[in-house]
């Protein structure tokens, strides 16, 4: 029933920005401590794997924690596979497709992008 009427990880983040997502519950003394361990876990698997720590601040960031905390315990972490194959297919097309306008423009204009890196 949840996965019908779940929001969106990027539109719980949006509306928890705006202030709409403000309500107090009984549990926050139990939130609070939750929240504590799971940011140390967070935390500490950044510093094994040497993630920089500016990481936290990237937009993608806390959707990402949405989701996983939108699915609930017992949520398996990615595997070795999926994420050096299956989703990095998945990224790359979402990234040829965010291009497109770009190669439109670049037959225009005969520009293209330039990268320092």
């Amino acid at each position: 029933m949840d996965h019908f009427f779940t929001l969106d990880a990027e539109m719980v983040v949006q509306n928890r920005k705006s202030g709409k997502m403000n309500q107090t519950t009984i549990n926050d003394a139990y939130k609070k401590e939750a929240r504590e361990r799971a940011c140390m876990l967070i935390t500490r698997w950044m510093y094994e794997a040497a993630i920089p720590f500016n990481a936290v601040t990237y937009p993608s960031f806390q959707p990402m924690i949405e989701a996983i905390g939108q699915y609930g315990v017992g949520m398996k972490g990615p595997t070795l596979h999926e994420v050096r194959v299956t989703n990095l297919k998945k990224e790359l097309a979402l990234t040829k497709d965010l291009m497109k306008d770009h190669m439109m423009e670049w037959g225009k204009n005969g520009c293209s992008i330039m990268s320092d890196g």
